[in-house]
């Protein structure tokens, strides 16, 4: 594996309107590998609005549905996982967090 990640996993608790706000979060560590946004995935993400950075690939088991990970001292939401037959793997497409101040 080339790196460390951390997937954030949020917990939230009700406030006297009783609307969702975050409670809680967590940072869990986890070994990646980093792979390059190929050009259909760029393209394709582009037409929808996103901007595909990075791809991060770690073993499925740990990963539990998360939508933000933080690589590298950036915090990214998860766009799109993808699953490959035949493989422990899943592969975690990135863009930046929006509203975020990274670094």
């Amino acid at each position: 594996m080339d790196g460390i990640a951390y997937l954030v996993s949020r917990t939230y608790k009700k406030d006297a309107l009783k609307q969702l706000i975050p409670d809680k979060e967590e940072q869990i560590e986890i070994f990646v590998t980093e792979k390059s946004v190929g050009r259909n995935e760029f393209f394709g993400a582009g037409s929808n609005g996103l901007r595909a950075e990075l791809v991060l690939i770690t073993p499925e088991v740990n990963y539990s549905g998360e939508n933000e990970v933080i690589y590298n001292d950036v915090r990214y939401a998860i766009y799109r996982t993808y699953r490959a037959p035949e493989s422990d793997d899943i592969e975690l497409y990135l863009q930046r967090k929006a509203g975020v101040r990274n670094g």
